[in-house]
């Protein structure tokens, strides 16, 4: 019995269930190392194996299919667990997507299909202009025309649009600008505006001086019924004599003549003030006109050469052209002599195809650069049945560059511009306005006197008469006028400050127009020093590509990147010399330089007119001074002088005559 304790304790124990710890090194999730394999292997899809490697069906993330004693060693990784291929139901099939199939890709082309034979003239399937004529209304002698940019900018007349009428008069420039001086609509407006501010400040001239003139009523002469006449005077009775004396009858006809002269005295200073206003005015149109003739000549240069640089681009064009069809036609005799391949002929035709809309757009720009100067210079259609080209420009792109500095030509711009003197003008004009405001405040006199004749009243015969001389004086002065004058005197003020604005402005303006034109200037040089070489190393390069090609050691690609290359450069220095050109009609119209066609203005201006416009526009010519309030800001007073100014062309010319007549001596 003393040891039945100890036996019950050993039972318990026995009853209770086991407590393990699995092993230190076990990587299992689940304690593989604990208990027997064999209930482990329950919680998996496979069979305890004596491996470490996994079966080929085990999903477990270490492998659980292993042996508990070999669990601690890492087990491979599954092996062919291919994405729906394996058997497992937990794992979804992908069916394969349902795409169209594609079919069987075949060459449409066959050599057969081509056109045959390939064209190795300029009647082939692409169609090219032969040589002299083609179907854009244009003939050219290309073949005769180096490759070189000098060539094509001398080249004017080797292409001769088909808008131009036959026997057309041949243009130069000075032509050109000659004519539109004369016909061109704005220069006619332009002076024509002269005419009519000169006519404005005789009428307002007028009213300072005497106004003399016969002067009558309402009706010189008068008449009408004697009931009317009689009005209401009573019937005579008794005595004529008596009747006449006592109750006179009215005569029905009467007539009276004034011979009078009137003359303002005093108005405040508002006529004068208008006098001078409309004088100023009278000099702006002058400036206008300068100003006009300085724009139409710089655009009349502008179009002018603009035709001769279109021109030169329909010949850049149709060489190019010319190279590419030389190309088809060589290349087209080698693939006959199966020494290149099909591709090369096709290539080049590609390539002359291509070339086809530039030289298109070329033609049809010198067409519209031909129209548009025919109407700048104010030509008219010669039958307007056909409308035709009444004319042929005749010049090229030279290029004389001139030695250009950059103050001298600021200070000759400041000194002519024609803009900054008519804008120096509208102050002076909108100051003598607030003169002419200024006046309403005050008083206006004015008299009269002359010499009256009328007939006698009572006398029937219209012979009798009374006359007499008559004089008179009237005035009137605004006490308050609803502060109307107030009001105009300060609008006046605004207008002026305005103007004043507007010159500070201009002087900027003509400044920068100064500086743009000189470093466009300068960019169109540089453009032409940097590019003339490049279109003889072009035309090198062309010429190498080519006798490599027919060596064998080059291809295709070479000659045709050879020929885009040299089109390039030509166009570079085609449009490098316009540029200059435009850029020096631009500096000449900001300094009036272009004085030298002034002797073409005998047509339309007068000879009075014309002694005027030299006057006013004169180089020496001093800037008035500005109204007392504005002359600290003025941006160019009158006592500024400039002793660097660029000589007009005028000038210049009578200097070149003048220097020649001596060297002949």
């Amino acid at each position: 019995m003393k040891n039945l304790p100890i036996l019950l304790a050993i039972l318990a124990l026995l009853s209770e269930p086991l407590k393990a710890e699995p092993a230190a090194n076990d990587q299992s999730q689940q304690g593989l190392s604990v208990g027997a394999a064999a209930a482990t292997a329950s919680q998996t899809n496979a069979p305890v194996v004596s491996t470490n490697i996994p079966s080929s069906v085990d999903q477990s993330v270490v492998g659980v299919s292993v042996i508990s004693s070999l669990v601690s060693n890492p087990p491979a990784p599954p092996q062919v667990l291919n994405a729906s291929t394996n058997s497992f139901t937990n794992l979804s099939t992908l069916p394969p997507p349902a795409l169209p199939t594609a079919p069987l890709i075949t060459n449409a082309i066959t050599p057969g299909m081509l056109p045959a034979p390939l064209p190795t003239t300029a009647t082939g399937p692409v169609t090219m202009p032969t040589a002299g004529t083609n179907n854009f209304g244009l003939k050219d002698k290309v073949g005769n025309i180096p490759l070189t940019a000098d060539a094509l900018a001398k080249a004017g007349q080797a292409v001769v649009p088909g808008v131009i009428a036959k026997n057309a008069r041949k243009l130069t420039i000075d032509d050109a600008v000659q004519i539109a001086l004369q016909k061109n609509p704005q220069v006619i407006t332009a002076i024509n505006t002269i005419r009519q501010a000169s006519g404005n400040f005789i009428t307002v001239r007028a009213a300072l001086l005497p106004q003399i003139g016969f002067v009558g009523p309402s009706t010189a002469y008068q008449w009408q019924q004697p009931q009317l006449a009689n009005g209401q005077r009573p019937p005579s009775t008794g005595s004529t004599a008596l009747n006449n004396f006592l109750s006179p009858q009215a005569n029905n006809q009467n007539w009276n003549i004034q011979f009078q002269g009137s003359q303002l005295l005093y108005d405040g200073g508002k006529t004068p003030a208008n006098i001078k206003a409309a004088k100023f005015s009278e000099q702006i149109a002058y400036y206008q006109l300068r100003q006009t003739i300085d724009a139409t000549i710089a655009t009349v240069i502008q179009q002018f050469y603009q035709v001769v640089l279109d021109r030169a681009l329909v010949i850049a064009n149709e060489q190019q052209v010319g190279l590419y069809q030389t190309q088809v036609t060589d290349q087209q005799s080698r693939y006959d002599a199966g020494t290149v391949p099909r591709f090369n002929v096709l290539q080049a035709q590609v390539q002359l195809a291509n070339a086809m809309p530039p030289l298109i757009q070329a033609k049809n720009n010198l067409r519209i650069a031909l129209f548009t100067l025919v109407t700048t210079i104010g030509l008219n259609y010669p039958n307007i049945q056909n409308i035709e080209i009444p004319f042929d420009v005749v010049g090229d792109l030279s290029y004389h560059p001139r030695k250009i500095e950059s103050d001298p030509s600021i200070h000759t711009a400041l000194q002519r511009n024609p803009q900054l003197k008519a804008q120096r003008q509208n102050i002076l004009v909108a100051a003598e306005q607030i003169t002419a405001a200024i006046a309403g405040w005050l008083p206006t006199v004015s008299a009269s006197g002359g010499y009256q004749m009328q007939s006698y009243n009572y006398d029937s015969s219209l012979k009798s008469t009374v006359e007499g001389w008559f004089f008179g004086a009237s005035g009137s002065w605004a006490i308050f006028d609803g502060l109307a004058t107030y009001g105009n005197v300060k609008q006046a003020k605004a207008t002026m400050m305005n103007y004043k604005t507007a010159y500070d402005n201009g002087v900027r303006q003509v400044i920068l127009q100064v500086q743009q034109a000189i470093s466009n200037l300068q960019q169109a040089s540089e453009t032409i020093e940097s590019q003339k070489a490049t279109v003889e190393q072009a035309v090198e390069a062309l010429r190498l590509a080519r006798e490599r090609l027919d060596a064998g050691a080059g291809v295709q690609l070479d000659v045709i990147n050879a020929q885009v290359q040299l089109l390039q450069a030509q166009t570079a220095v085609l449009n490098a010399y316009y540029s200059y050109i435009q850029s020096m009609s631009q500096y000449d119209q900001a300094l009036s330089l272009n004085t030298q066609y002034e002797e073409y203005f005998d047509d339309p201006m007068n000879k009075w007119e014309k002694i005027r416009f030299k006057n006013l526009n004169a180089e020496d010519r001093a800037r008035p001074q500005l109204p007392r309030a504005l002359r600290k800001s003025d941006p160019l007073p009158p006592s500024t002088k400039f002793d660097n100014l660029i000589k007009s062309s005028t000038v210049r010319k009578q200097e070149t005559s003048k220097n020649s007549s001596s060297q002949v001596d």
